[in-house]
């Protein structure tokens, strides 16, 4: 009787919540944005110019600079 009660706590239901937003093709874009020369009169990329740039690209109107950060994390790329 205890391995059924067993299966079931393993066992994962579908979660609610808000789906992602962006695709591995976006990040791919973040990715490739932070690894071409910052702009003219910066020394490096940071998280704000990043988002502000990402802004004026289709499909990416709303991404936050904490959004860049978590994209930036999950692959492990360092801004400095």
């Amino acid at each position: 009787m205890r391995y059924w009660y067993l299966v079931y706590a393993l066992k994962d239901k579908e979660r609610p919540g808000q789906p992602k937003k962006y695709n591995e093709k976006h990040e791919a874009e973040v990715i490739a944005l932070v690894c071409s020369d910052s702009p003219k009169g910066r020394k490096r990329w940071t998280l704000r110019l990043l988002s502000e740039h990402l802004r004026k690209l289709k499909g990416m109107d709303t991404i936050s600079y904490e959004t860049v950060r978590l994209i930036l994390k999950k692959t492990n790329v360092n801004l400095g």
